[in-house]
């Protein structure tokens, strides 16, 4: 039986979209910290701070690309309706590892840039969100991972 709902291959798209949207920020970071006051393309965060930013954005693009690539292969397990299986729990692991990296790094590069540069908020919240995103997929996974073992008990019951 094939999955029907178009809000999965909507979110299919939006995870696609996001593979090339990471690769054009790859390209252009450097651009934009070199962009001066009257320029089209200047965004005064990346400006002022990019230097400060630019090596822990490069430092996570590879983690954001396995939680993306992770995101992937769920969509695709659900679009062929492998929901409640050990490899999305695997897949879910990977993504808050991810996650949890990310976090990591937002919050050494914080620390970092507030003791020796200056304090950059941002890079701060960031972190911060990166760790509540880990929290949440950790949360999804242990509902599969609990699912998975109601269905197993199911299946042995008939």
């Amino acid at each position: 039986m094939k999955y029907n709902d178009k809000t999965v291959g909507l979110t299919h798209i939006a995870v696609r979209t996001c593979y090339f949207l990471l690769a054009v920020s790859v390209i252009i970071f450097p651009f934009l910290m070199k962009a001066e006051k009257g320029d089209f393309y200047y965004f005064s965060m990346i400006a002022v701070h990019g230097k400060y930013l630019i090596y822990p954005f490069y430092a996570v693009v590879p983690a954001g690309y396995i939680a993306l690539i992770c995101l992937d292969k769920i969509l695709c397990n659900i679009k062929r309706d492998v929901v409640f299986d050990n490899a999305n729990i695997k897949l879910l692991n990977i993504i808050t590892a991810c996650c949890l990296f990310a976090s990591a790094v937002g919050l050494v590069s914080f620390i970092v840039i507030a003791v020796i540069y200056l304090s950059i908020e941002t890079v701060l919240l960031l972190a911060v969100g990166e760790a509540f995103m880990a929290l949440v997929v950790r949360v999804v996974r242990n509902i599969f991972k609990k699912a998975i073992e109601i269905k197993e008990e199911n299946d042995l019951v008939v």
